[in-house]
């Protein structure tokens, strides 16, 4: 009787025991089946991340443009001459190598009748962020001291005066509304072999609401830009610019204008102080049933008759430029232009530039 009892405690013990049991290793083998597809989960992302990384066609862009020129020009003696040639080619890659730094290259082909290959117009590497207001950019692009306005095919005169590209240095801050840059450059003077970093400049530019904008900017030496690259200038004496600038759009109309004064050039007669001012209007409209612009362009120097090379005043009295553009389907687009330029000894040379720009 007394095995009869000990033998059916034990198998009600047992019975008690194993649901609990059970119910353990149920929930335990749950809990190593979630650990498992997370780590499966976590392998996968790393595959994919390590894809990504190693895929550099995501990360890495090509565009490029393509401008051909046919142009008919003619001076106040009846003059006349013609042309047609492929103005210029870039090639531009763009590669983010992480998420703070890009690097941006262009290579670029332009009839300047002298050696017809590619060369390196730009290239730069960009240090930020988007959520990040200050950005570093080092390398070789444009002095971005002119504000080029408008849309006008032909360079206004404020560009022939300041265009350079070197190698620099440009600390930007930008919060939407305001604008700096300060920036550093290489220079070579006349006289000397060996290159120097003594250039420098700054920028401040404010954006309103109502659709203002408003600008100013300084460069120390203009002597040591490209424009300036004369020999009726026969000394190093640093001369400085200064420039403001306004513009304003309102819906499909943009007026802006430039205005650039530089110090004194003391080693040519008269200490000449050069000035150049631009003004432009653009408006945008719908023609023949595709995107069109229309644009009026006008700039003028004074005091830059003396700056010669090779017996050639180095740049025009007045520039007007009136053009209309279309597009011709997606990235391209036709332009139709009329110049008018006139040179410090009162001759006028007309222009009809017509272009063909492609885009990729």
């Amino acid at each position: 009787m007394k095995k009869t009892l000990l033998a059916s405690l034990v198998a009600v013990n047992i019975c008690a025991v194993t649901p609990a049991m059970a119910e353990d290793i149920h929930s335990e083998l749950a809990t190593l089946k979630a650990r498992i597809q997370q780590l499966e989960k976590n392998l996968e992302q790393q595959k994919v991340q390590r894809s990504e990384e190693q895929n550099w066609s995501k990360k890495v862009s090509v565009s490029g443009s393509a401008e051909f020129l046919g142009t008919i020009s003619e001076n106040d003696a009846g003059d006349s001459k013609s042309d047609l040639d492929m103005d210029s080619v870039e090639l531009t890659i763009d590669a983010e190598i992480n998420d703070n730094i890009a690097l941006s290259t262009t290579l670029k082909y332009e009839d300047d009748n002298e050696e017809q290959d590619f060369y390196v117009d730009e290239a730069i590497i960009e240090i930020g962020s988007d959520d990040n207001p200050w950005a570093l950019t080092l390398g070789r692009t444009g002095i971005p001291f002119s504000v080029i306005n408008g849309s006008a095919w032909t360079d206004p005169l404020t560009d022939d005066l300041t265009d350079n590209t070197d190698d620099l240095a440009q600390l930007s801050y930008s919060n939407g509304a305001l604008n700096t840059d300060v920036y550093i450059f290489r220079a070579k003077h006349d006289s000397e072999e060996e290159n120097s970093v003594e250039n420098f400049g700054f920028n401040v530019g404010i954006n309103f609401d109502n659709g203002m904008s408003i600008g100013a900017g300084y460069l120390n030496n203009i002597r040591n830009t490209e424009a300036f690259d004369a020999d009726s200038l026969t000394s190093n004496d640093e001369v400085s610019t200064y420039r403001v600038n306004i513009s304003y759009e309102i819906n499909a109309l943009a007026l802006s204008a430039e205005y650039i004064k530089t110090d004194s050039f003391d080693n040519i007669s008269g200490q000449p102080k050069v000035t150049v001012w631009h003004t432009s209007a653009d408006y945008g409209f719908d023609l023949l049933g595709a995107p069109g612009n229309l644009s009026l362009g006008y700039s003028e120097t004074d005091n830059a008759e003396r700056l010669t090379n090779e017996g050639e005043i180095l740049f025009a009295k007045s520039r007007l430029t009136a053009g209309a553009s279309r597009e011709l389907s997606e990235n391209a687009e036709v332009i139709i232009e009329l110049v008018r330029e006139e040179s410090y000894s009162g001759d006028n040379t007309d222009s009809l530039n017509i272009v063909l720009s492609t885009a990729f």
